[in-house]
């Protein structure tokens, strides 16, 4: 997931790894955070497979970091991540909303496919879903009320997954995939910011 989110800014200009680490924390926050310790090894490791290259030191910081750009076998590899299917961990949704900030580095048909495949992912959260209901519902030695809230848990994930495969499907009806509209967030402190 990281070494997508790095190839995809990278494509678009130079960049060092200070700024990388700052808009990546804040595509998968506010809950979840890269380390220095994760991101720097990853880009050492990537510029010795040739992925990404150091292009020169940032003229607007004093401390002239390195910039990092993509090469052209950093963008074979991107296509290649976008285009990777099915591997479905906890980390599926994050990745998928990485991908679709890389949409503009994609065909139509790579954007379609990817969404194909969440929407995959989204059934299969839907069947295991089905499966456990069933499974607790005919659990008879579970206690009533711990019964009634596993129903609770479970009827709130088929519900977000319904209206994901919804989403993706309002999606994949429309001849070329639409720009979203933009939401303004409210004015005031929400209790996240607190």
């Amino acid at each position: 997931m990281y070494e997508l989110f790095i190839l995809s800014k990278l494509l678009h200009r130079p960049m060092h790894g200070y700024l990388i680490q700052t808009i990546l924390n804040s595509a998968i926050g506010p809950f979840r955070r890269v380390s220095w310790g994760t991101l720097y090894p990853l880009m050492k490791r990537l510029e010795q497979k040739g992925l990404i290259v150091a292009v020169d030191t940032s003229e607007d910081d004093p401390r002239g970091k390195k910039r990092y750009r993509t090469t052209e076998a950093g963008r074979s590899r991107f296509l290649e991540l976008m285009n990777r299917s099915g591997d479905y961990d906890a980390d599926y949704g994050d990745l998928f909303r990485i991908k679709l900030g890389c949409f503009g580095h994609v065909s139509d048909e790579d954007r379609r496919m990817i969404l194909e495949d969440y929407r995959a992912y989204q059934s299969q959260i839907m069947v295991h879903t089905e499966s456990m209901t069933l499974r607790v519902t005919q659990a008879s030695e579970l206690p009533a009320q711990e019964q009634r809230f596993a129903l609770l848990g479970l009827d709130h994930k088929q519900k977000l997954a319904e209206q994901e495969i919804l989403w993706v499907d309002s999606l994949l009806t429309k001849p070329e995939l639409p720009a979203p509209t933009a939401t303004r967030p409210k004015k005031g402190r929400s209790k996240l910011q607190r």
